[in-house]
């Protein structure tokens, strides 16, 4: 895996996106799906408790469980010997978990996007506005918002991190797979209670996977550990090519 082709590639697809969803309606097109003009109401309310749990609650929770299982692995790991090669993996995942989240949030608090429910067209009082466009000079509002990029499916797509974790091909695909689902059922749902746009989801997984990229090259890069001995089962080549 040549991590420098993939964090590239995540540059060129936000480019990309951006210029997809600045220059079209897209995701006016794509919401629009969601909400009930006539009764002003989206496919899922937001208070419903029990999608609440589901979507956003369990999986959320489930996340920060498995960070803290993979620090507590990462230290116990430490008793046993020959384990230098599956430490650092292990580094990329929880600081992936730890960080993808993270900056995605402060990017969230800087953007001062606002969420579909919030703007005109669908019941609220904030114009609509692109990404990168500014809000009219006639709207005045002393409130921030923090719509873009989404959040909340960060932490699903963070655990497409979870590939590091493996050095057979079959394995890390399912990996990658599972975590997409889970970013994309999060995002999803965010998208059906009327808090995100369909760019805002792309966005983060395409922004999760570069943080998630940008990390493994610091890890690989700066954390030299010694190499396997000549003779261990299957001399499994490291998954990332430090060149």
């Amino acid at each position: 895996m040549n991590l420098s082709k993939h964090i590239l590639y995540s540059m060129y697809a936000l480019t990309l996106i951006a210029f997809l969803f600045e220059t079209t309606n897209s995701d006016i097109l794509v919401q629009n799906l969601f909400f009930n003009a006539s009764n002003q109401t989206w496919i899922i309310d937001k208070y419903e408790e029990h999608y609440r749990f589901v979507f956003y609650l369990f999986p959320k929770y489930s996340i920060i469980l498995l960070a803290l299982s993979l620090i507590a692995l990462y230290f116990i790991s430490f008793r046993r010997k020959n384990a230098k090669h599956f430490q650092r993996r292990l580094l990329v995942v929880i600081f992936s978990l730890i960080l993808v989240p993270s900056v995605i949030g402060g990017l969230k608090a800087t953007t001062n996007g606002a969420c579909p429910a919030q703007i005109e067209l669908y019941g609220g009082d904030v114009p609509y506005v692109k990404a990168f466009e500014l809000m009219p000079e006639s709207f005045e509002s002393t409130k921030k918002y923090k719509c873009f990029p989404a959040g909340h499916a960060s932490g699903g797509f963070a655990l497409m991190s979870l590939l590091f974790l493996f050095y057979r091909h079959k394995y890390q695909y399912i990996a990658v797979g599972v975590a997409v689902s889970i970013g994309w059922v999060m995002g999803i749902y965010k998208m059906l209670i009327g808090d995100h746009f369909l760019s805002h989801t792309l966005t983060t997984m395409t922004l999760s996977w570069l943080i998630i990229c940008l990390i493994a090259v610091i890890v690989f890069r700066t954390l030299h550990f010694p190499n396997p001995k000549p003779n261990a089962k299957n001399n499994q080549q490291e998954l990332v090519h430090e060149s």
